[in-house]
Protein backbone atom coordinates (compact mmCIF):
# COMPACT_ATOMS: atom_id res chain seq x y z
CA UNK A 1 0.00 0.00 0.00
CA UNK A 2 1.19 3.15 -0.98
CA UNK A 3 2.39 6.16 1.35
CA UNK A 4 -0.95 8.32 0.52
CA UNK A 5 -2.91 5.83 1.32
CA UNK A 6 -1.37 5.17 4.50
CA UNK A 7 -1.86 8.64 5.07
CA UNK A 8 -5.75 8.50 4.23
CA UNK A 9 -5.96 5.52 6.29
CA UNK A 10 -4.43 6.93 9.63
CA UNK A 11 -7.12 10.28 9.03
CA UNK A 12 -9.74 7.78 8.78
CA UNK A 13 -8.61 6.14 11.72
CA UNK A 14 -9.00 9.34 13.78
CA UNK A 15 -12.38 10.35 11.84
CA UNK A 16 -13.65 7.05 12.48
CA UNK A 17 -13.52 7.34 15.89
CA UNK A 18 -15.15 10.58 15.95
CA UNK A 19 -17.71 9.83 13.64
CA UNK A 20 -18.49 6.48 14.89
CA UNK A 21 -18.25 7.36 19.17
CA UNK A 22 -22.68 7.23 19.37
CA UNK A 23 -21.87 3.11 18.35
CA UNK A 24 -19.31 3.11 20.90
CA UNK A 25 -22.49 3.22 23.85
CA UNK A 26 -23.79 -0.06 22.57
CA UNK A 27 -21.17 -2.56 22.88
CA UNK A 28 -23.61 -5.23 21.23
CA UNK A 29 -22.65 -3.41 17.79
CA UNK A 30 -19.31 -2.82 18.39
CA UNK A 31 -16.60 -4.98 15.94
CA UNK A 32 -14.25 -4.41 19.37
CA UNK A 33 -16.93 -6.59 21.34
CA UNK A 34 -16.68 -9.16 18.63
CA UNK A 35 -20.19 -9.72 17.85
CA UNK A 36 -21.54 -12.19 15.76
CA UNK A 37 -23.08 -10.91 12.30
CA UNK A 38 -21.03 -7.70 12.42
CA UNK A 39 -18.07 -6.90 9.93
CA UNK A 40 -15.92 -4.19 9.59
CA UNK A 41 -14.91 -2.10 5.81
CA UNK A 42 -12.68 0.21 5.43
CA UNK A 43 -12.38 1.94 2.04
CA UNK A 44 -9.15 4.11 0.99
CA UNK A 45 -8.48 5.78 -1.94
CA UNK A 46 -6.48 8.26 -3.89
CA UNK A 47 -6.63 9.47 -7.64
CA UNK A 48 -5.82 6.17 -9.05
CA UNK A 49 -6.08 3.70 -6.37
CA UNK A 50 -8.28 1.92 -4.03
CA UNK A 51 -7.42 -0.30 -1.22
CA UNK A 52 -10.16 -2.35 0.50
CA UNK A 53 -10.05 -4.23 3.65
CA UNK A 54 -12.79 -6.58 5.53
CA UNK A 55 -12.50 -7.68 9.41
CA UNK A 56 -14.83 -10.46 10.14
CA UNK A 57 -14.97 -12.83 13.27
CA UNK A 58 -14.81 -16.29 11.42
CA UNK A 59 -18.30 -17.58 13.00
CA UNK A 60 -19.40 -14.83 10.02
CA UNK A 61 -17.80 -16.59 7.16
CA UNK A 62 -16.97 -20.18 8.29
CA UNK A 63 -19.41 -21.01 11.14
CA UNK A 64 -16.89 -21.64 13.61
CA UNK A 65 -13.71 -19.71 15.77
CA UNK A 66 -11.66 -22.40 16.42
CA UNK A 67 -8.30 -24.24 14.42
CA UNK A 68 -9.76 -26.09 11.64
CA UNK A 69 -8.45 -29.70 12.31
CA UNK A 70 -11.31 -32.02 10.32
CA UNK A 71 -11.38 -31.98 6.56
CA UNK A 72 -14.89 -30.64 7.04
CA UNK A 73 -13.25 -27.25 8.76
CA UNK A 74 -10.53 -27.43 6.63
CA UNK A 75 -12.92 -27.48 3.60
CA UNK A 76 -15.33 -24.84 4.97
CA UNK A 77 -11.86 -22.35 5.39
CA UNK A 78 -11.10 -22.87 2.13
CA UNK A 79 -14.21 -22.75 0.95
CA UNK A 80 -14.88 -19.05 2.27
CA UNK A 81 -11.42 -18.51 1.25
CA UNK A 82 -12.13 -18.55 -2.86
CA UNK A 83 -15.41 -16.73 -1.88
CA UNK A 84 -13.50 -13.57 -0.83
CA UNK A 85 -11.07 -13.91 -3.87
CA UNK A 86 -14.82 -13.39 -6.18
CA UNK A 87 -13.76 -9.10 -5.83
CA UNK A 88 -15.78 -8.58 -8.86
CA UNK A 89 -18.78 -9.89 -7.26
CA UNK A 90 -18.30 -8.75 -3.94
CA UNK A 91 -17.68 -5.21 -4.63
CA UNK A 92 -19.30 -3.33 -7.80
CA UNK A 93 -17.41 -0.34 -8.45
CA UNK A 94 -19.32 1.66 -10.57
CA UNK A 95 -16.72 4.40 -12.44
CA UNK A 96 -13.27 5.38 -12.49
CA UNK A 97 -12.26 2.30 -14.63
CA UNK A 98 -10.75 0.77 -12.10
CA UNK A 99 -8.96 -3.00 -12.59
CA UNK A 100 -8.33 -5.73 -9.46
CA UNK A 101 -4.52 -5.57 -8.56
CA UNK A 102 -4.39 -8.57 -5.87
CA UNK A 103 -5.91 -9.57 -3.20
CA UNK A 104 -4.98 -10.85 0.44
CA UNK A 105 -6.47 -13.05 3.09
CA UNK A 106 -5.26 -14.24 5.74
CA UNK A 107 -6.59 -17.13 7.69
CA UNK A 108 -4.16 -18.06 10.39
CA UNK A 109 -6.51 -17.76 12.85
CA UNK A 110 -8.09 -20.74 11.67
CA UNK A 111 -5.37 -22.23 9.77
CA UNK A 112 -1.39 -22.84 10.66
CA UNK A 113 0.58 -20.73 8.43
CA UNK A 114 -1.85 -19.48 6.64
CA UNK A 115 -1.32 -15.89 5.00
CA UNK A 116 -1.63 -16.15 0.78
CA UNK A 117 -2.00 -13.47 -1.88
CA UNK A 118 -3.90 -14.33 -5.05
CA UNK A 119 -2.93 -11.62 -8.26
CA UNK A 120 -5.55 -11.24 -11.08
CA UNK A 121 -3.47 -13.35 -13.70
CA UNK A 122 -1.21 -15.54 -10.84
CA UNK A 123 -3.95 -18.16 -9.91
CA UNK A 124 -0.73 -20.74 -9.41
CA UNK A 125 -0.10 -19.58 -6.25
CA UNK A 126 -3.86 -20.40 -5.07
CA UNK A 127 -2.95 -24.19 -6.00
CA UNK A 128 0.09 -24.24 -3.41
CA UNK A 129 -2.17 -22.78 -0.67
CA UNK A 130 -4.06 -25.72 -1.22
CA UNK A 131 -1.14 -27.93 -0.54
CA UNK A 132 -1.59 -26.62 3.22
CA UNK A 133 -4.43 -29.43 3.24
CA UNK A 134 -2.20 -32.40 3.98
CA UNK A 135 -1.94 -33.14 7.79
CA UNK A 136 -1.35 -36.17 8.96
CA UNK A 137 -3.57 -38.09 11.79
CA UNK A 138 -1.04 -37.07 14.87
CA UNK A 139 -1.28 -33.08 13.88
CA UNK A 140 -5.02 -33.36 13.52
CA UNK A 141 -4.63 -34.71 17.10
CA UNK A 142 -3.10 -32.55 18.76
CA UNK A 143 -4.91 -29.64 17.10
CA UNK A 144 -8.17 -31.52 18.57
CA UNK A 145 -6.21 -31.44 21.96
CA UNK A 146 -5.38 -28.02 21.91
CA UNK A 147 -8.84 -26.90 20.75
CA UNK A 148 -10.49 -28.59 23.75
CA UNK A 149 -7.74 -27.68 26.40
CA UNK A 150 -8.78 -23.60 24.46
CA UNK A 151 -12.36 -24.66 25.61
CA UNK A 152 -11.72 -25.57 28.80
CA UNK A 153 -9.73 -21.61 29.40
CA UNK A 154 -12.55 -19.62 27.68
CA UNK A 155 -14.10 -19.09 24.58
CA UNK A 156 -12.22 -18.52 20.89
CA UNK A 157 -12.40 -15.29 19.23
CA UNK A 158 -10.90 -14.86 15.38
CA UNK A 159 -11.02 -13.26 12.50
CA UNK A 160 -10.63 -13.18 8.89
CA UNK A 161 -9.21 -10.69 7.53
CA UNK A 162 -9.54 -9.84 3.21
CA UNK A 163 -7.36 -7.12 1.59
CA UNK A 164 -7.80 -6.08 -1.68
CA UNK A 165 -6.05 -3.57 -4.26
CA UNK A 166 -7.25 -1.97 -7.35
CA UNK A 167 -6.11 0.71 -10.06
CA UNK A 168 -8.02 3.36 -11.50
CA UNK A 169 -8.16 5.78 -13.97
CA UNK A 170 -9.85 8.55 -12.12
CA UNK A 171 -11.61 7.79 -8.86
CA UNK A 172 -13.25 11.04 -9.11
CA UNK A 173 -15.54 9.76 -11.46
CA UNK A 174 -16.69 6.93 -9.35
CA UNK A 175 -20.54 7.17 -8.58
CA UNK A 176 -20.97 4.03 -5.85
CA UNK A 177 -19.54 0.87 -4.79
CA UNK A 178 -21.68 -1.77 -3.84
CA UNK A 179 -21.05 -4.42 -1.52
CA UNK A 180 -22.39 -7.76 -2.25
CA UNK A 181 -20.67 -9.56 1.09
CA UNK A 182 -24.15 -10.37 2.25
CA UNK A 183 -25.37 -12.88 -0.74
CA UNK A 184 -22.11 -15.26 -0.41
CA UNK A 185 -21.70 -14.54 3.72
CA UNK A 186 -25.58 -14.98 5.18
CA UNK A 187 -23.43 -14.78 8.39
CA UNK A 188 -23.11 -11.59 7.83
CA UNK A 189 -26.01 -9.34 8.33
CA UNK A 190 -24.17 -5.80 9.29
CA UNK A 191 -20.99 -4.20 7.85
CA UNK A 192 -19.51 -1.23 9.37
CA UNK A 193 -18.44 0.50 6.90
CA UNK A 194 -15.74 3.83 6.65
CA UNK A 195 -14.78 4.99 3.13
CA UNK A 196 -12.51 8.37 2.89
CA UNK A 197 -11.23 9.51 -0.68
CA UNK A 198 -9.12 12.83 -1.33
CA UNK A 199 -11.54 15.54 -0.77
CA UNK A 200 -14.65 13.45 1.45
CA UNK A 201 -15.36 10.63 3.88
CA UNK A 202 -17.84 8.93 5.32
CA UNK A 203 -19.62 6.00 7.55
CA UNK A 204 -22.56 3.96 7.37
CA UNK A 205 -23.96 0.92 8.20
CA UNK A 206 -24.57 -1.71 5.73
CA UNK A 207 -26.93 -4.79 5.26
CA UNK A 208 -28.53 -6.58 3.00
CA UNK A 209 -31.50 -3.76 2.49
CA UNK A 210 -28.94 -1.15 2.11
CA UNK A 211 -25.18 -2.19 0.69
CA UNK A 212 -24.87 0.64 -1.64
CA UNK A 213 -21.87 3.23 -0.64
CA UNK A 214 -22.60 6.59 -2.94
CA UNK A 215 -20.06 8.70 -3.22
CA UNK A 216 -21.42 10.91 -5.56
Amino acid sequence: MNKLILSILSIAVILFTGIQSAYAEKSAESLDAHVHGLSELTIAMDAKSIEIQLISPAMNLVGFEYKASSKQDIAAVKQAELLLEQQDSLFLIAGGDCEHLSTSIDSSDLLESNNHHVDHNDHEKHDDHHDHEKHDDHDDHEKHDDHEKHDDQGETHSEMVASYSFTCKDTSKLSSIKVALFASFPGIHKVNTLWVTPSKQGSSMLSAKNSTIKLK
